[in-house]
């Protein structure tokens, strides 16, 4: 279960990375941290790619209310 929580935490990630809605080093930052994702998720760290997903998906959150 939580393979499928990690795959969907990295696509909205992904999702929101190539929205363009946000500023420059905003998605600079996010991109980082889909990589760091996708590099736990590989490891087979789940839990730790879930978090470094939601995270950063509430650092994009707060960006966009910010603007």
């Amino acid at each position: 279960m939580s393979e499928d929580l990690a795959t969907d935490a990295i696509r909205k990630l992904e999702d929101v990375v190539a929205s363009n809605a946000l500023p420059e080093h905003t998605v600079e930052l996010l991109r980082v941290s889909l990589s760091q994702a996708q590099t736990a998720k590989a490891a087979g760290h789940d839990q730790e790619a879930i978090t470094i997903a939601n995270q950063a998906l509430q650092t994009a959150e707060n960006a966009s209310g910010d603007q």
